[in-house]
């Protein structure tokens, strides 16, 4: 390492070579290496920020050794924790002194690397520099490399597409905002949280003469519609959404009145504060213009009954007026008479409800005019009369013991005006009378659900909450299941109607009452607890309420006198949390509960339960013993009661002792947990799929019946039954009976619990005693159904339907069990519980069903999500089959609207990936066709300009495009980008065109961006470009940089002025928005496979040259712009590191030879925070104080001229040329020995052919070969004076001459003169040699050294090793005088190391002085520069062999 250090100092080692090898160590070795390393590493850490290229490396081996270490268990971490902190401290202050060299997008985004940065710079610096955070002098550094990292992070991602830059919502967007908002109601929405018209007030004008609205649904991408801020826009939005057929939920104009009367009342106050006029006036104007313009209230057929819930809700909710709009219509002229118009205003009033029977006769006036209106008559049609009737024996009277009917369809059929007449001002008004004259008793249960049935079916969901709310405050009643299922049944209608407050409240005061009077309020502090609820609530109830339920839990466990003597605690999901004494473990096996059947005594089983409870009501999962002891029991049926009827009375009997021992245990650890861990740890699902079709019979009655008791949920049994068959279905591999027994009992059970809304009609089946047999136990399962939409367990449900598809797909299921899982899911697709939740999660199902297409189960996932997001359009439901995608883009984009947008694009993407598996997949014809229709969709999506509301429309729609459709997506954008740039460069430049292409070819790179490079936490697979797309985009981004180049910095002025630009234009905004789209372009090809096509690679070098030449013009050269020039950088530094090797040179070409400005030669008015930054990225140039400011001089005039220099002509004109090279090491070389010398004699002297100068690189000092002889030994004593030869050779024999004899011989170079001629002598002693001169070697330098080993000295003042050179004239003896020849006798092993005598007789007769003649190749000279060019004074020359020049 010492010599190495010297070598370094002295440039004997060439200086880039060894920092590349070094840097590239770090990485290359392993753990027990690296220690070492790392000591050298610290010893040049700083050199290594002399270039990028070393930084790139050693950053890279950096990161994987501290993530390699970070992986090393915890035990053996302490081993290398030394190391680590080292490895720490390193990157610390490499990050600080170089934070650019960070902006490496390859490793970046790398996870683990990027977690390791994270904790070392900002979450935890202080563990590696063991200086608390807090200290402060070392808080400015955390903050420091806090801010860096941030900085650094932001422009990574930047280079990595992760972030684009955010611009302003059009119009399209802010309505798809606020439709999404407006699905995103739900049950524990509140409303009064929600800023829909954020804060808006009518303006003057507003209040009196609204503006005309816009198209509702207007075409898609066009920017026409008013600002989307504006009041009207949003009512429009609002209305429409809470018609439109196309959104889904009975509770939407609720929802659209409660907004609108949230506003009135704010708008109200703003009003008084102001002294305005009210917003009541111009609001009724709004709506009135709405109907009246309104593409959705035009088409009145199909959407008359959302316009007449909407208004209807208006009116109740005092926001409408009915009379005003009867008088508007009667002034306008569009009543019943001779010469009226038909308008459709006209057949909306026809089907809107009246608030006030008061106002029929104008109604009748205006739709049937004066002569017809008495003939008229608004009474219910006597057919809704009937059936209502027959359905409400105890109101209406008849034989209340026969069931009733649920027959509605006549009122089903009925207008809107003829349901909501009937049952808001004629049935529900006999109901209150008939509640008042009957107050001793309560409703009961199946009149209350009938009368809620029929309400729901006429949708007067306000007559619901009321008679509800009124049945909930009677002190004599009785069961309030039935209500609270109906509050949880439609929690998102009282939501909407801001009704929850008042239900929260009524529940409690109905909680506080049964409390009083030692009555069962469970189901009410069920309720209260939910979030929808308990938000609403003040918070003294809230506390309260906890403590009830905290109270009834307590209660469940009478504990006797010994009970603190031991504590259990038992986890919730394994069995009862309590305390208490274990009375007796508790068996597997409990012989009683199998014996219950043998009793069949309902009073035996309720005392049993309680039995059992007191026994082993502290045991560990006492829920899953008695839950598989009841099982077990209900399988022993099938065998003792063949009857079906007897068989049902049984299966009852173990539900009610089921029942009575849920209701012991606490609402903290209710029943339902302990069946699913049966379930799911108890082997309990492979108990269920081994059963056979008779004990399915019995089995599903019980499963039912215990859903129907609350004691398990239904999600419960769809998690581990129904999706369990589903699953084993799907994935058979043989055929089963066993399997297809249980698919068929799984698909029967989801059906009763899913699809089935009316009760079960017995028709001789044995299915027909299966629940739900009557209107309270149908409601009871939509209660249920309702809670596994609006919860976590609506994923599963859409998880599941993959298995139910896939299924219909194996054949080793029987066809006619497959038909019926086909059935059944179409059913399931149709149903509106789903269909509203389903459209609230629609990203969900896009996520799970929206795949590759690669196989038939994934084309059958397509068509189940098509039919899922199919739109009814009529009557007759679903057709069944899911409707053929189009290619066409124009009818694909013309779906894009804000109110199809989400339906529109799943079927975009289902199309796309259509194309992308008949491209993967097909072949011959098929194959073909896809390749012809992609082409075709990818050609309508690109050529043409995109607006930037499309892009972003399009952007959204495609977005986790993959496989083959995203590499012609991404092929087809970029040589659309191609073909942009080669329009602008065949036309002059102006001001015009720049802005058009910024404009289009802006667009596409966007569209580009955000579908082509998903998230920085998505997994990708880069797309690869063809050769031809890549080679045609880089030639012509080439030529817009050079363009852009020429302008920037001035290189072509007459360019401006040509195109029409001005003279400054190199300052104009748009030169660094066009120089910023090019930067843009390139970073986004690089994030791609397959750039580097052979011709691409070509061209790097100079695109690497023109964005230094960019950033030189922007760092201080014509403007100074920060963003712009570190923009240029990060691109240059990016191309830098993502530009392959060379396989020729892997190592050598990361400090290759850039193309560009010297680093020595970076114009003067560049700041020196940019020089910093820049210098890295140019070419390396090592540092040597022996050649630090030579340069080559050469003739400007022999080079203009075509001519090779020829000495030095002092007419002539000269220039700079490059800096000299330092490469001692290279004089060393040997190439061949010159035994085999052929000599001639040329001017009786004897030459010898120069056979080893190519191994010189002789070119850097414009040296030539005069072939002139050389001695090519030493002479012996022995040989004649007369013997002559040359004084040197060209040619290199330090392997036999020492440093001594080396340096004596090139100490007697003269100035043409020989040693061996007396006249010259004495001038060269009284002129010594320059050579000699410029050393400056004398005695006194030597006086103060001893010899080093290796011929070197070492200073006794400071230690440091210098190389003695020797200087014969100072070695004089007393008996020698000057001019006297002398024989060299000095042995191989130097002058120096001989005898005195030996030393005595040493001559120069054998030195010869040979006078170079003049050069006629000579160039260039080497000439010192300005700032004390040459060798340091004081320096110690070198004591190398010099090549004769």
């Amino acid at each position: 390492l010492g010599l190495l250090r010297e070598f370094y100092a002295e440039s004997l080692v060439d200086h880039g070579t060894f920092l590349l090898w070094l840097a590239l160590q770090v990485g290359a070795s392993n753990i027990i290496q690296l220690g070492f390393i790392v000591k050298v590493v610290q010893e040049y850490h700083e050199e290594l920020f002399q270039h990028r290229g070393f930084l790139r490396p050693f950053i890279s081996g950096l990161m994987e050794k501290l993530v390699e270490i970070a992986t090393i268990p915890q035990t053996d971490r302490t081993v290398v924790a030394q190391l680590g902190h080292t490895l720490g401290s390193l990157l610390q202050q490499t990050f600080v002194a170089s934070p650019d060299a960070f902006i490496y997008p390859r490793v970046w985004k790398d996870k683990d690397n990027h977690f390791i940065i994270y904790n070392l710079l900002v979450k935890g610096p202080h563990e590696i520099v063991k200086v608390p955070y807090d200290d402060p002098h070392a808080r400015p550094i955390y903050d420091q490399m806090r801010k860096l990292f941030e900085s650094v992070d932001k422009r990574n991602r930047a280079l990595l597409f992760h972030t684009l830059p955010a611009r302003n919502s059009f119009a399209m967007r802010v309505a798809m905002e606020d439709i999404q908002l407006l699905n995103s109601i739900g049950p524990e929405t509140d409303l009064h949280s929600i800023t829909y018209f954020d804060n808006s007030a009518l303006s003057a004008d507003q209040s009196s003469t609204p503006s005309t609205p816009t198209a509702t649904a207007p075409p898609p991408f066009t920017s026409s519609s008013p600002s989307p801020s504006s009041f009207e826009t949003k009512l429009n939005i609002l209305l429409t959404w809470s018609v439109a057929k196309s959104q889904y939920g009975d509770h939407r104009p609720y929802a659209a009145a409660t907004l609108i009367a949230i506003w009135r009342d704010d708008a109200k106050l703003r009003a008084i504060r102001r002294k305005a006029p009210k917003p009541d006036a111009a609001l009724q104007e709004h709506l009135f213009n709405w109907l009246n313009t309104s593409d959705i209230a035009k088409d009145h057929k199909s959407n008359a009954t959302g316009i007449a819930l909407l208004f209807g809700e208006l009116m109740r909710r005092n926001l409408f007026s009915y009379a005003w709009f009867i008088r508007r219509l009667m002034a306008r002229g569009e009543i019943a008479a001779d010469g009226a118009k038909n308008s459709h205003l006209t057949a909306i009033l026809a089907t809107l409800p009246v608030p006030n029977p008061d106002f029929a006769a104008e109604r009748r006036v205006a739709l049937h005019g004066v002569a017809e209106a008495a003939k008229a008559k608004d009474v219910p049609d006597k057919a809704i009369r009937k059936q209502i009737k027959t359905a409400l024996p105890a109101i209406f009277g008849g034989d209340s013991g026969t069931q009733s009917s649920t027959d509605f369809s006549a009122l089903f059929s009925a207008s809107p005006f003829e349901q909501h007449f009937a049952v808001i001002h004629w049935l529900y008004p006999a109901v209150l009378d008939w509640m008042a004259s009957n107050d001793t008793s309560s409703v009961d249960n199946m009149t209350y659900a009938t009368l809620v049935e029929i309400m729901r079916l006429s949708r007067c969901y306000s007559s619901i909450l009321d008679l509800s709310l009124r049945l909930l405050r009677k002190p004599e009643m009785e069961d309030v299941q039935t209500i609270v299922d109906t509050f949880t049944r439609y929690a998102d209608v009282w939501a909407s109607m801001d009704a929850l407050s008042t239900i929260g409240e009524t529940l409690f005061a109905a909680h506080t009452q049964l409390k009083s009077s030692q009555r069962d309020s469970r189901m009410i502090l069920e309720a209260l607890s939910q979030p929808e609820y308990s938000k609403h609530l003040s918070s003294e109830t809230v506390q309260e309420v906890v403590k009830d339920i905290a109270a009834l839990s307590q209660a469940s466990f009478i504990l006797n006198n010994h009970a603190m003597m031991s504590n259990v605690a038992v986890s919730p999901i394994q069995g009862i949390q309590v305390t208490g004494p274990a009375l007796g473990a508790i068996q597997p096996i409990i012989q009683e509960i199998l014996d219950l059947k043998d009793s069949f005594s309902v009073d035996g089983a309720a005392s049993l339960v309680h039995n059992l409870w007191e026994r082993f009501k502290h045991n560990s999962g006492v829920g899953q013993v008695i839950w598989d002891n009841v099982v077990q029991g209900v399988r022993q049926v099938e065998h003792l009661a063949p009857d079906q009827s007897l068989r049902v009375e049984y299966v009852r009997l173990y539900s009610h002792f089921i029942q009575t021992f849920s209701q012991l245990l606490p609402p903290s650890n209710t029943l339902d947990s302990a069946v699913h861990h049966w379930f799911r740890h108890e082997n309990g699902r492979e108990e269920f799929s081994e059963f056979d079709a008779n004990t399915w019979v019995t089995m599903s009655l019980f499963i039912l019946e215990m859903v129907l008791q609350g004691c398990i949920t239904t999600s419960t049994v769809l998690d581990n039954v129904a999706y369990v068959a589903w699953k084993k279905a799907a994935n058979l591999e043989t055929p089963s009976e066993q399997a297809r027994t249980f698919l068929e009992a799984a698909n029967l059970l989801t059906e009763r619990l899913l699809l089935q809304d009316v009760p079960s009609q017995p028709i001789g089946h044995p299915s027909d005693t299966l629940p739900p047999l009557d209107i309270i136990q149908v409601q009871r399962y939509q209660t249920q159904r309702q809670k596994i939409y609006t919860g976590s367990g609506v994923k599963s449900v859409f998880k599941a339907m993959r298995n139910l598809v896939w299924l219909e797909l194996n054949e080793n299921l029987p066809q006619d069990v497959r038909d019926d899982s086909t059935r059944m899911r179409m059913a399931l697709c149709q149903h509106p519980q789903f269909r509203t939740t389903a459209f609230r999660h629609l990203g969900d199902l896009k996520q799970l069903f929206v795949r590759s297409l690669s196989s038939e189960k994934d084309v059958r996932l397509a068509d189940a999500l098509r039919l899922i997001v199919h739109v009814d359009d009529g009557p007759g439901g679903h057709s069944g089959t899911a409707s053929e995608p189009s290619s066409e883009w124009r009818a694909v984009f013309a779906q894009l609207n804000a109110w199809g947008f989400s339906r529109a694009s799943i079927e975009l993407r289902l199309t796309l990936e259509s194309m992308g598996s008949g491209l993967e997949l097909a072949s011959g014809p098929t194959k073909a066709k896809a390749e012809q229709e992609i082409k075709g969709f990818m050609a309508g999506l690109f050529c043409r300009d995109l607006h930037p509301e499309e892009t972003d429309l399009t952007a959204q729609v495609l977005d986790g495009l993959s496989g083959p459709v995203a590499a012609q997506f991404v092929n087809y954008g970029v040589n659309r980008l191609a073909e942009l740039l080669e329009n602008l460069e065949s036309q002059p430049l102006s001001l015009n065109s720049v802005s058009r292409f910024l404009e289009v070819s802006g667009e596409v790179l966007r569209l580009l961006g955000s579908v082509a490079i998903p998230a920085s936490n998505a997994e990708w697979k880069p797309a690869a470009f063809e050769d031809a797309v890549i080679e045609r985009f880089m030639q012509a981004l080439l030529k817009a940089l050079i363009a852009a180049d020429k302008i920037a910095n001035l290189k072509d002025p007459d360019l401006a002025t040509a195109s029409m630009m001005a003279p400054d234009f190199y300052a104009h905004p748009k030169l660094s928005e066009f120089v910023t789209l090019l930067a843009r372009m390139t970073q986004f090809v690089l994030r791609f496979e397959a750039v580097w096509a052979p011709k691409v690679k070509g061209l790097a070098e100079d695109i690497i040259a023109s964005f230094i030449y960019l950033a030189v013009s922007y760092g201080g050269v014509t403007t100074t712009d920060p963003v712009m020039f570190r923009l240029l950088t990060d691109t240059t530094s990016y191309i830098m590191d993502e530009l392959p090797k060379d396989t020729k040179m892997p190592n050598i070409d990361i400090i290759r030879q850039i193309k560009g400005i010297h680093p020595d030669r970076l114009p003067s008015g560049m700041p020196h925070e940019f020089r910093i930054i820049l210098r890295p990225l140019l070419n390396y140039v090592p540092t040597d104080r022996y050649t630090q400011d030579l340069v080559y001089l050469l003739n400007a005039t022999d080079i203009a001229a075509g001519k090779l220099g020829n000495g030095v002509d002092p007419e002539a004109q000269y220039q700079l040329g490059p800096p000299v090279l330092s490469r001692p090491w290279e004089w060393t070389e040997y190439v061949e020995d010159s035994s085999g010398e052929q000599v001639s004699d040329v001017r009786s002297e004897k030459q010898i052919e120069v056979k080893n100068d190519t191994s010189v690189p002789l070119e850097h000092f414009m040296a030539r070969a005069t072939g002139e002889a050389l001695s090519s030994r030493r002479g012996s004593r022995d040989e004649p004076e007369a013997a002559t030869y040359p004084a040197r050779h060209m040619d290199d024999r330090i392997h036999r001459e020492s440093i001594y004899e080396r340096d004596w011989k090139d100490s007697r170079i003269g100035n043409g003169a020989s040693f061996d001629d007396p006249e010259s002598s004495d001038s060269d002693a009284d002129n010594p040699s320059p050579l000699s001169r410029i050393r400056g070697v004398n005695d006194d330098s030597r006086s103060n050294s001893v010899m080093s080993p290796g011929g070197s000295t070492v200073s006794r003042r400071t230690g440091t090793v210098e190389r003695e050179i020797i200087d014969v004239d100072a070695l004089e003896g007393p008996h020698e005088t000057r001019g006297v020849k002398r024989k060299a006798t000095a042995s191989s092993s130097g002058v120096g190391r001989g005898s005195g005598a030996e030393s005595a007789d040493i001559g120069d007769d054998d030195i010869e002085i040979i006078d170079p003649e003049p050069s006629s190749r000579v160039a260039g000279k080497t000439v010192a520069g300005k700032r004390g060019r040459g060798r340091p004074p004081g320096s110690v020359a070198r004591g190398r062999g010099k090549k004769k020049l």
